[in-house]
């Protein structure tokens, strides 16, 4: 049977449908939409009496789920057609998946269903990024559903079953699937995304029962759990006391979530019985008070507890957090507090994406770009298409700037950073973009009018855009120039040069200058297009920044394009030569600009702007269809971010959907100068790009940006770890190549602090040979098998 067969009798197919799943073995749970918003759902088993009662209750819940727990539902949760495939093949090779009931809801999602040999709770892989678009595997277990039957809220199609469907196949007949096979296939799903994708989010690994190490920690841990009363409520508004155990109880359903056991916190320990681990007072105030770390978390308990932190150990010293301290009041639980969503339930707290290098794939778009790219690639002796990619869009943007706009009205002004090491070949890039533009008909006119020298001054910049208001900034060294012209101390006309950056992101709809700036009048120039092609290396780059630079908005306005860690494999005889460009690219060029057969045709040509005119004609690239669809999605999906990310970066969430707007308009004008058209393809590179950027910077800036020398400690000490990935790092290495930067005292507390924060773990690691050996690791680092030491053991 599949779910598309609809009844003449919807509500009375509907009950039957209902109870020939209790029937089944199975149990059937309202659903709206995606999800049932029932206070209780997860725990209610309804009798075939009750079925029809249930239907006029809720009659708003029409899609049909099933329980699991004792049912396994294999989610392969991925848009992308060729991964899914390859996954569905893994998970077909599963013992007894030839069995399993396969449902589908948005193909190429699919859903393979089993029975539990234990149940337990839900497995998941990291989400990422492939292709542009979001994927993730998940193994739904207790207190979660997925829909069985009904239509599906995105596709306003039925739900199908690929054959037989639970109401053919009982549960007692469905295929069982144990806990060792569901781990190995979630690992192996992990690997294997991991190999195509950009990582959003860690894998959740069952977090280590970690005791506060440290005398202040441990003191004040010690001190709550003697005085819960004075705490507890001021956490958990809800909380009961038993009168019998004189404990503290908080259900699952107050929290929120739809496990069936409480938290109980007693003089004699703190326990979650829903998640069956222990915990410390200070991570209760860290996991449902809102403090930002362990610090904020203690320093409140103290408060609470009528305690000054000195009196419990705590010595006057910066730790060095830098993160900015929630509100200390429990989050009320939504108004349907019991739902389980589908595809967001019992998610793990958010984690930094990894900032690897962009997927050398992505270094290729189609059309002028990608050409240009492959042409600079050709050109060097130690070829990086990274650094290429970056040369090419700052290149093709300052070529269309002010004559097109993309379907949301962005134009092609573009900020794009490279960032790599010395010795990946950004020389060749920088000469080859000028002996391109050179390369028409109007030979040298066309560099001269369209680069502008690495930004000076105020009026150096508004001279060249009075000259060429569209105009490409060449930055090398961007890095030591954004600290020249950033920070607190920095010079009133350096300082207005980056607000003018920043100014002129939205001047090519409107106008820039007629303004008093730097003690010079800048005439008004309309609708300015400056592009910036910078490079850097990224210590210079992210020395160069400060806290406040994410809030006022330039690093969220900079699209990074990071080149990674492999180095480039020097070309003896480099295929090709900035001495001898390929016609076919000169023409492109010409196209381009709106130059036809080297003479100029009209005002569309880019050689005749004038700063004092607005440009017209305006050709508008369209969305290809759908596509608005993807980009929409894409913009709401990272806005959504701001729920779960450290407020201080929200600010640069704003932007990434503008970035990949700009990204797109330059890649679609690139295919076709005439007829811009935004496809499905482009926008997926553009939407790929500028999450990698947006990676690039929430991981720079977390791991990089210190306001003071107490924050630039903790950062140093974290980065001695992170560096070392999974070969780990000794005690006894980080304090000998800290070679004595750091006080001994002052060192123990910032890794007690990283360990508390989960940062880091020190854990024991056996070898294949048998030999043992402890190490700190970053949380992202750390080895399968390796035992976490309690911080109080350690």
């Amino acid at each position: 049977m599949t779910a598309s067969a609809q009844p003449e009798n919807p509500s009375q197919s509907l009950a039957e449908l209902r109870r020939g799943l209790l029937a089944n073995g199975y149990v059937p749970v309202p659903v709206d939409g995606k999800r049932p918003k029932i206070k209780g759902w997860s725990s209610f088993r309804p009798k075939p009496e009750q079925i029809d009662g249930q239907i006029r209750r809720y009659s708003d819940h029409t899609n049909t789920g099933i329980l699991c727990g004792e049912v396994v539902a294999v989610d392969i949760d991925v848009p992308d057609i060729y991964a899914a495939e390859h996954l569905r093949t893994m998970a077909l090779a599963l013992p007894g998946a030839d069995r399993a009931l396969q449902r589908i809801g948005r193909a190429p999602k699919v859903t393979f269903i089993f029975r539990a040999s234990d149940a337990r709770r839900k497995k998941i892989t990291g989400k990422y990024i492939v292709n542009g678009l979001e994927c993730q595997i998940e193994i739904l277990g207790q207190g979660q559903q997925f829909v069985a039957f009904g239509i599906h809220p995105d596709t306003d199609k039925a739900y199908e079953w690929t054959g037989a469907s639970p109401l053919d196949v009982p549960f007692a007949d469905l295929p069982e699937i144990h806990a060792e096979t569901i781990d190995a296939f979630v690992a192996d799903a992990d690997a294997y995304l991991a190999s195509i994708g950009t990582a959003i989010s860690k894998r959740a690994e069952p977090r280590a029962v970690q005791a506060i190490g440290g005398s202040f920690w441990k003191q004040v841990n010690s001190a709550a759990l003697a005085e819960p009363d004075r705490w507890v409520r001021d956490l958990f508004s809800t909380a009961t006391k038993e009168a019998g155990t004189g404990a503290w109880r908080i259900t699952s359903e107050d929290l929120g979530r739809s496990l069936e056991e409480d938290i109980s916190i007693h003089q004699d320990g703190i326990r979650d019985f829903g998640t069956e681990k222990a915990c410390t007072a200070v991570e209760l105030v860290i996991d449902y008070g809102g403090a930002a770390n362990p610090k904020m978390a203690a320093f409140w308990l103290c408060e609470r507890l009528g305690r000054a932190p000195k009196e419990l150990g705590w010595e006057d010293r910066d730790i060095g957090a830098r993160m900015t301290l929630g509100s200390l009041t429990k989050v009320p639980a939504a108004a349907n507090d019991n739902v389980q969503k589908e595809d967001e339930a019992d998610e793990e707290p958010a984690v930094l994406p990894q900032a690897t290098g962009l997927p050398e794939h992505l270094c290729f778009p189609p059309g002028a770009v990608g050409d240009f790219t492959r042409f600079i690639v050709g050109c060097a002796r130690f070829p990086s298409p990274h650094l290429s990619l970056v040369a090419s869009l700052a290149f093709v943007a300052g070529l269309i700037g002010r004559r097109y706009r993309g379907p949301t009205g962005l134009r092609s002004n573009l900020y794009v950073v490279g960032l790599a090491e010395s010795g990946f070949g950004k020389d060749i890039t920088i000469r080859a973009t000028s002996a391109l533009a050179d390369s028409t008909s109007w030979g040298n006119k066309v560099s001269e009018a369209l680069f502008a020298d690495q930004i000076r001054s105020l009026p150096g910049l508004a001279g060249k855009l009075r000259k060429s208001p569209s105009a490409i900034a060449v930055q090398d060294e961007f890095g030591r120039w954004l600290a020249e012209h950033t920070g607190r101390n920095t010079a009133s006309h350096r300082a207005e040069i980056t607000a003018s950056l920043m100014e002129l992101t939205g001047a090519p709809t409107g106008f820039w200058g007629g303004q008093e700036k730097a003690g010079g009048n800048i005439p008004r120039i309309v609708a300015p297009c400056l592009s910036v092609h910078g490079v850097s290396t990224p210590s210079t780059f992210w020395n160069a920044l400060s806290s406040g630079n994410i809030s006022e908005g330039l690093l969220g306005r900079l699209v990074l394009i990071d080149v990674g860690n492999a180095e480039p494999v020097k070309v003896r005889r480099p295929p090709n030569s900035i001495e001898d460009i390929p016609t076919v690219l000169s023409q492109q060029v010409a196209e381009l600009l709106g130059l036809s057969a080297g003479k100029f045709t009209g005002s569309f040509c880019a050689l005749s702007a004038r700063s004092d005119e607005k440009p017209h004609p305006i050709m508008t690239a369209q969305w290809g269809d759908g596509v608005d669809d993807l980009f929409e999605d894409f913009d709401d999906r990272i806005r959504a971010m701001k729920r779960t990310i450290d407020p201080q970066y929200r600010p640069i969430l704003n932007r990434v959907g503008e970035n990949s707007a700009r990204l797109a308009l330059i890649v679609a004008v690139g295919c076709d100068p005439k007829e811009p058209i935004v496809t499905r393809e482009i926008q997926t590179w553009a939407n790929a790009v500028a999450e990698h950027s947006l990676n690039v910077i929430l991981r720079g800036a977390n791991d990089n940006i210190a306001d003071n020398d107490r924050a630039a400690e903790y950062l140093r000490v974290r980065q001695q770890i992170t560096r070392r990935g999974s070969d780990g790092i000794t005690a006894r290495e980080i304090v000998k190549n800290l070679r004595g930067a750091i006080d001994r005292r002052r060192l123990e507390d910032i890794m007690a602090m990283l360990r508390q924060a989960r940062e880091i773990h020190l854990a024991k690691l056996t070898t294949e040979s048998g030999q043992s050996k402890m190490r700190f690791w970053s949380a992202e680092s750390l080895p399968n098998g390796a035992v976490i030491v309690p911080i109080e053991a350690g």
